[in-house]
């Protein structure tokens, strides 16, 4: 698949399959972020971090930091859990450099104002600002077109399909065979996992590794996580098999 078709699909994904031009609105908007022409503003409820660390991981090369501007975290290494940050705008754009750089707009850095001369000026990196979904509706949001994520409430229609694509991307991540993720997993990840598109990505990564590996240690290093923190997940939760 070629990258802007992947990053179509995975828009789709995020945004739905019904409206195509959103998503049309939404690629255009992402690929002139992804060449520093412009600001990519995801609107929608929850934590949209995740979102954005997974459309960098679309239009980056493997490798490209991604860096949220974080005033509570303070400057933090990345985790299998969180991405890298940095406490000020000013320095998450430096460390950013060659890849992207992620802020929250409801965690707005206290040297914003002073940043943002230079993040207008930064063509060698994507900036993402993630906001609630209010601003979606924002009238002086026209051009470039914000990705607005649904709730995922509201797109029961579309469960099993957003289920089986994530669990294709960890099937092919992991390098494991289809039959690596059964019917009574996706059930389960509808049933137990499946609050939001994160923990989808998260539920069914994880089931794979399990089934794939060794051992949970085995499964552990290969998802780049603690085993203490996968026993620990596992703890809370009565796995199909």
């Amino acid at each position: 698949m070629r990258a802007g078709d992947e990053l179509r699909a995975f828009l789709a994904r995020i945004m739905g399959w019904s409206d195509t031009h959103a998503v049309e609105f939404a690629l255009s908007s992402a690929t002139l972020a992804a060449a520093g022409c412009t600001t990519l503003v995801l609107c929608g409820e929850g934590d949209l971090v995740p979102i954005a660390w997974a459309l960098h991981r679309r239009v980056r090369r493997p490798g490209r930091p991604f860096i949220v501007a974080d005033p509570r975290r303070g400057d933090q290494p990345a985790s299998v859990r969180s991405p890298a940050s940095r406490g000020n705008a000013l320095a998450a754009l430096e460390a950013a450099r060659g890849g992207t750089c992620c802020m929250r707009l409801r965690r707005e850095p206290a040297d914003l104002g002073e940043a943002v001369p230079l993040l207008r000026a930064a063509d060698d990196v994507m900036v993402v600002i993630c906001a609630g979904p209010r601003l979606a509706g924002d009238t002086l949001l026209i051009r470039p077109t914000p990705v607005v994520v649904p709730p995922l409430a509201s797109r029961a229609a579309e469960l099993d399909r957003i289920i089986a694509e994530y669990a294709g991307d960890a099937i092919a991540e992991l390098a494991a065979l289809p039959s690596s993720f059964t019917a009574d997993d996706h059930v389960w990840v509808r049933d137990h996992a499946a609050g939001s598109l994160a923990e989808i990505e998260a539920a069914t990564l994880r089931l794979v590794a399990l089934y794939t590996s060794r051992n949970l240690s085995h499964a552990a290093a290969r998802l780049g996580m603690a085993p203490v923190s996968l026993s620990r997940w596992l703890g809370r939760r009565e796995l199909p098999r």
